[in-house]
């Protein structure tokens, strides 16, 4: 049994805002758009922002998004009906509120997860993201959800097989960048995993969430790339939902580092970058501060605790 705890929880009228929006509007819009309404807003109730500032910008963001489409009541009866199939969201949200109802959110962490968390790179951290936040703030209905998001992408049986393999090293390996004709990430991402050559640079490290975390967060300080955002925003998610169900994904978590990496042209940066001024969307700018707060105090990081002062800077 595991057992959950966090220096953050949200208010009731958030999460039933939370849960409304879930069973209003589809997890991506335009046809790849990811709806981070969900996240942006625990973001900023972990920031501070109070609940006017939270609702106003919650009000504006909607409108953007796709309403439901598939309201017919599709159901199944187990997991694997609908693992990998993208269609299968909103049934998949239905079987995890169902079995939260009936044996709680730890007993349904800890069957299911381990499950698909191997897929947690897939559609660029965002249901590892969104899963976390609802395990961080204790929100059942963005717990189902994140749980549907992971279980529709699937398990990644290529990244997991390279994870198990992973050798014990003193330092972070960043793989050399390969060709990649694709454009979309979801598609960059299948590439390098065809392409194989980023195993034998996976290594696991002392003190390997922190380390690995440290070099990513230098990855974005210096580029302030958006996937480079991604991956520091995945990882903490990672951090969070390995966390809640007393999994050691050391190996996995770096093999989906690296790949990640090399999907976005492995960039070249000075790992001792120190942050400054983002320039990106509102959505996207809160949820790197809030991960950088929260990984300062989950991992007692000096750097993440510096990254957050300046990237929290506009939102406390």
């Amino acid at each position: 049994m595991v057992h959950l705890t966090s220096p953050f929880s949200s208010p009731a009228w958030l999460s039933d805002l939370l849960r409304r929006h879930r069973d209003s509007y589809e997890p991506d819009y335009h046809g790849y758009l990811t709806d981070h309404l969900p996240m942006m807003l625990l973001a900023m109730h972990g920031l501070g922002a109070d609940q006017t500032t939270i609702e106003s910008r919650g009000q504006r963001y909607v409108r953007r998004l796709d309403p439901i489409e598939d309201s017919a009541l599709q159901t199944i009866t187990r997991v694997d009906d609908g693992m990998g199939k993208r269609r299968a969201y909103r049934a998949l949200v239905r079987f995890f509120d169902g079995e939260i109802d009936r044996t709680g959110i730890e007993e349904t962490l800890a069957v299911y997860l381990p499950k698909f968390i191997s897929g947690w790179v897939r559609h660029a951290f965002h249901g590892t993201i969104r899963l976390a936040y609802g395990i961080r703030f204790n929100v059942e209905s963005e717990i189902s959800a994140g749980l549907a998001y992971l279980a529709s992408a699937g398990p990644d049986g290529r990244l997991e097989r390279i994870g198990l393999g992973a050798t014990k090293a003193d330092r972070f390996a960043w793989p050399p960048s390969i060709d990649i004709a694709s454009r979309r990430f979801d598609n960059r991402y299948e590439e390098v995993l065809l392409a194989d050559t980023f195993a034998v640079h996976t290594h696991v490290l002392e003190n390997n969430e922190q380390r690995v975390a440290e070099e990513v967060l230098g990855l974005f300080n210096h580029t302030q790339g958006f996937f480079a955002l991604h991956m520091v925003t995945g990882m903490h998610a990672l951090g969070i939902c390995t966390e809640a169900i007393n999994e050691n994904v050391d190996g996995l978590m770096n093999a989906g580092v690296a790949a990640a990496y090399l999907a976005i042209d492995a960039p070249m940066f000075i790992q001792s970058a120190k942050a400054r001024p983002i320039h990106m969307d509102f959505a996207h700018a809160v949820k790197v501060a809030f991960s950088c707060l929260d990984q300062a105090q989950r991992l007692n990081s000096t750097r993440f605790r510096e990254a957050s002062e300046t990237y929290g800077r506009s939102f406390t």
